[in-house]
């Protein structure tokens, strides 16, 4: 084999369906998904090797059945209905098909495809919907608890945030809440205005004030009076337009291009950036009395992979919302496939989940999307790590893979095992990490070391080690 390259060979990493060993009489769990797992409340690794039976039938009532019949009249079977409790008593409806093997394939193993069709959105969902914004976790609770308190204020607003994060959704949640919500609510773009017409649109401008001026503007500021005045990407703004912006900040009062009046104006401003506006104003790339005029009350939002756990209500979010768009009935997302969404890191925030939920909704006519509608999104994620500066940036992975997707987020990851080829003899260290990492699974361990699954058993067997050894080093 060659020397190890620097993109991944494996483009989309498998996923990991249920799969079941007939041992005469008996059905063994030969291999199990997390989160099949989780609704049983037991670990992945701890159910492995254990009687489909005892383990899963007690939540998964006719899947036993369903594994004997598949192998007895040696055909696959479709959209099975089935009806699977979780630990806590609740109720998931899903659609199971149950594969043979390959005509290569160790004959003795049944494959669960499974599929976990939402019946309705949860409950959950209304409860998390906040003016527009949704999120149950702890950073958009501090975020909601701040919106409430600063609309009951007229001063500044500062929000910082990556992009697509939402800054503007939650200028507009401040703004309704506001006793100015029944009056205008005006964005403005800074980094989309040149400077040359700057004033024009903020202030306005009279008739034949310049050449093109064929008749009387309204500026941003006069048609947002009495209302709110959302200014996005304030961080972009030149510095002849910073001074401008401040004055009016200061005095209330606007003066049209091409006028000598001044109008009064009662407006609250709301400024958003993705630049760190403090930095800026100590080094003269950004005004600091203007800094400190707009910052008066500062409401930072977290990116999306700072809490993982909005993303499923998001996804519901989306579904609702296109569903209405588009006239469709998609009901949700595997679960296989909303677990691996969890684990992306999502540089483009929320604004990139929506669209993938956009491009999602226009390449499938299913009512319920699974993992393989996201193999093509997948290879350009993984291709778009080879563009992702490097030096100043953090390795960050759309699964636990050896080869880290660098896409420019500034967080912390465990380090990755270092890739392996072929030709390299895995030691028993190596092993043993690897399968402390992946909680005991020998298919995730494999997927880690980049190895296949068989390869890994062929290991153990050569260095004469049972898989209850790297169990008990591993404790």
């Amino acid at each position: 084999m060659t020397d190890t390259v620097k993109q991944p060979m494996l483009l989309l990493p498998p996923s990991r369906n249920l799969v079941i060993r007939l041992a005469g009489d008996r059905l063994l769990i030969d291999d199990v998904p997390d989160w099949l797992a989780d609704y049983t409340g037991r670990p992945a690794a701890n159910i492995v090797g254990k009687s489909a039976e005892s383990f899963l039938e007690p939540f998964l009532p006719g899947l036993s059945e369903l594994v004997r019949q598949t192998s007895q009249q040696r055909h696959n079977f479709y959209g099975f209905k089935a009806s699977l409790t979780d630990k806590n008593g609740e109720s998931h409806q899903l659609l199971l098909d149950a594969l043979l093997p390959a005509d290569n394939g160790d004959q003795e193993l049944i494959t669960i495809l499974m599929q976990e069709v939402a019946d309705k959105l949860p409950a959950a969902l209304e409860k998390a919907t906040f003016f527009g914004l949704v999120g149950s976790s702890e950073p958009m609770q501090r975020v909601f608890n701040k919106i409430k308190m600063y609309a009951a204020s007229d001063a500044a607003v500062l929000i910082t945030g990556e992009t697509g994060a939402g800054k503007e959704g939650v200028a507009a949640a401040i703004h309704q809440m506001s006793n100015r919500a029944a009056r205008p609510f005006v964005t403005m773009n800074c980094s989309a205005i040149t400077e040359t017409l700057f004033e024009s649109e903020l202030f306005g401008h009279e008739k034949g004030s310049f050449t093109g001026a064929m008749r009387s503007h309204r500026g941003r500021f006069e048609r947002a009076n009495g209302g709110t005045l959302f200014l996005d990407e304030i961080g972009d703004l030149p510095a002849l337009s910073q001074a401008k912006l401040l004055r009016v900040l200061e005095t209330s009062q606007i003066e049209k291009v091409g006028s000598e009046t001044p109008i009064k104006i009662d407006v609250r401003v709301i400024a958003a950036t993705n630049h760190n506006l403090e930095k800026s104003s100590q080094s003269s790339g950004f005004r600091a009395d203007l800094y400190y005029r707009i910052n008066a009350l500062q409401i930072i939002v977290p990116p999306l992979r700072q809490r993982a756990d909005d993303i499923e209500l998001l996804i519901q979010h989306f579904i609702k919302n296109l569903n209405r768009k588009y006239n469709r009935s998609v009901s949700c997302l595997t679960r296989e496939a909303v677990q691996l969404l969890k684990q992306y890191q999502w540089p483009g925030n929320v604004r990139e989940l929506r669209n993938l939920m956009e491009r999602l909704f226009a390449e499938n006519q299913t009512d319920v999307i699974g993992l393989r509608s996201l193999r093509e999104w997948y290879e350009e994620r993984m291709n778009a790590a080879q563009y992702a500066p490097g030096k100043n940036y953090s390795d960050v992975t759309i699964l636990p893979w050896q080869q880290p997707i660098r896409l420019g987020m500034p967080d912390h990851e465990k380090s990755p095992l270092p890739a392996t080829n072929g030709d390299k003899k895995l030691s028993e260290a190596e092993l043993r990490k690897a399968y402390q990492m992946a909680d005991g699974n020998i298919t995730r361990a494999a997927e880690l070391l980049g190895i296949h699954k068989a390869t890994f058993y062929r290991t153990l067997k050569t260095l004469n080690l049972e898989r209850e050894d790297l169990m008990r080093q591993a404790d």
